[in-house]
């Protein structure tokens, strides 16, 4: 299928390929941070964790977003089941693995580990999702992730896939070939290959202890959350949970005495055509 030039999808697919342009797509071009090394993190080696560093030879450098999922959490190995920040105090993560073990590093632009912890984690109705609340604030250095509107399935193709980026324990960034067909799921397919999108080779088929780590898509330099994983092929559709993400955060932050009331923030479509209402 050719895609339409102009359109959101055709920009997924080209803005991924001119990003990987020069990669071949192997293991360590995907990688996300260098010196980091997977173990059950305790206090007796959070060495492993900690020497961590972005990777300067990495096809997504330099994309906003990424220290937004931390780079491990203690009492954990390696990315087994990470969180996401979608505000500076609050993050999702999948319902069917529990709230947070330990303390959660985050590794923020400028190479500088920041700990937190989660203070209470409430799921998103009947779904996989939940959203926890942290200790405390984390600095702009980090940041979170904006999540796409709730209309984002009107700006791409009712059928086909289109180019996505996935995240595995492994803490690698790959090509994610996903469809919004069904507005509660989002779905994907390792061996398929988004129309204009990445080779084949750039996808990574996930297995057991992925769960929770981010499905997102590249807007220009901007990461934008749309699920998570939850099965090996999909995961709950954040657009499809607005409201009740929106509410279980006010709660949180409520209940916790945060002092701030965050609320989702939403990545602007407008820039592309609506295909179909």
């Amino acid at each position: 299928m050719t895609l339409l030039i102009g359109t959101l999808a055709y920009h997924l697919a080209t803005n991924a390929v001119a990003h990987a342009d020069g990669y071949s797509g192997s293991p360590p071009d995907e990688t996300v941070v260098s010196h980091w090394t997977p173990a059950t993190y305790f206090a007796t080696n959070m060495y492993l964790l900690t020497n961590a560093v972005w990777s300067t030879h990495f096809w997504l450098q330099g994309v906003r977003g990424l220290s937004a999922t931390p780079i491990g959490m203690s009492n954990n190995f390696g990315g087994h089941t990470l969180l996401t920040l979608i505000s500076p105090r609050h993050y999702l993560r999948a319902h069917h693995v529990g709230n947070p073990p330990g303390l959660i590093a985050f590794l923020d632009t400028h190479n500088v580990v920041y700990w937190r912890r989660s203070v209470q984690q409430v799921p998103v109705g009947f779904s996989d999702t939940d959203v926890g609340i942290l200790d405390a604030d984390v600095p702009p250095s980090v940041g979170f992730l904006p999540v796409v509107p709730t209309n984002v399935a009107n700006y791409l193709p009712a059928t086909n896939y289109v180019q996505g980026i996935g995240m595995n324990q492994d803490m690698k960034l790959f090509g994610q070939p996903m469809t919004f067909r069904i507005p509660s799921l989002i779905v994907w397919d390792s061996s398929a290959a988004a129309p204009s999108g990445l080779a084949t080779n750039w996808n990574v088929t996930l297995r057991v202890n992925d769960s929770s780590n981010p499905e997102m898509l590249l807007i220009g330099n901007q990461l934008v959350l749309v699920s998570h994983n939850w099965q090996v092929n999909a995961g709950p559709n954040y657009a499809d949970q607005w409201a009740a993400i929106n509410r279980q955060m006010h709660y949180l932050s409520t209940n916790n005495a945060a002092g701030t009331d965050y609320q989702l923030t939403q990545f602007p479509l407008t820039n592309w055509p609506v295909i179909h209402p």
